[in-house]
């Protein structure tokens, strides 16, 4: 992913903007995980003392 950071007028929602596509982007190769891949990144998470605060609609 290739990011252009302006510090213009629109600063706020320009960097807003990037990081909904960010998450969005994250979202889809998440969803795209086989069961033990996302199991593992899972683990990972928890492992490193992060959570997640909300999964929906995930069926494994």
């Amino acid at each position: 992913m290739i990011a252009v950071i302006h510090r213009g007028q629109k600063f706020k929602e320009t960097m807003e903007a990037f990081q909904q596509k960010r998450v969005e982007f994250i979202a889809q190769e998440i969803r795209n995980f086989d069961a033990e891949t996302l199991y593992v990144f899972l683990e990972w998470i928890r492992g490193n003392g992060h959570k997640l605060d909300r999964i929906t609609g995930m069926a494994v």
